[in-house]
């Protein structure tokens, strides 16, 4: 595990992790709402990998809910698949058909695919932010909308909040109740 000049931690994604994830993601088929129709699962199942890879004692849930427990404090994880190395200028998005989830908080990952046989190589634990405080923050924008702060026209109705907002997991703790 590499900490990033950006704060961010950097695994070395496994054949071990890309077997697990690709075992869940052909068990999960195509859900509804999916953006990417199905493709995408494995790369939401290879960040909750690299998740469980950087924080040791983090639990696998696997529900709608949440995707991970650490610490009895419950994460989902919003997964962006990518083939340049994620920087702190970027954004965490979160689509708008899921708003609903119960967990506690989000922690996002990007992963890094190496060209040009698209195999995913380093996986990158971003940062983390309560649920509420990421609504609180987020830009709401709608698809066919241009986000103005890197020109990408929406492909879905979604939150986005730079990265830099984020926390990192290293000076994270969540409160502990007197």
């Amino acid at each position: 595990m590499i900490i990033t000049e950006d704060g961010f931690i950097e695994i070395d994604i496994t054949p071990e992790m890309t077997a697990r994830a690709k075992a869940k993601a052909d068990d999960l088929g195509e859900l509804r709402n999916s953006i990417r129709r199905g493709k995408g699962n494995l790369a939401g199942f290879l960040g909750e990998e690299v998740v469980l890879a950087a924080w040791g004692g983090s639990i696998s849930h696997n529900t709608y809910q949440h995707d991970i427990e650490f610490e009895g404090t419950t994460f989902e994880v919003k997964t962006k698949d990518r083939t340049v190395p994620p920087s702190i200028r970027y954004e965490a998005s979160v689509a708008n058909y899921n708003p609903n989830q119960r967990a506690d908080f989000y922690v996002f990952v990007s992963l890094l695919r190496r060209k040009p046989d698209n195999a995913y190589v380093k996986g990158y634990v971003l940062g983390i932010i309560s649920k509420d405080d990421y609504f609180r923050q987020a830009t709401f924008l709608r698809v066919g909308d241009i986000d103005p702060s890197n020109g990408w026209v929406v492909s879905a109705d979604c939150y986005n909040l730079p990265y830099s907002a984020l926390t990192r997991f290293e000076t994270w703790r969540e409160p502990v109740a007197a």
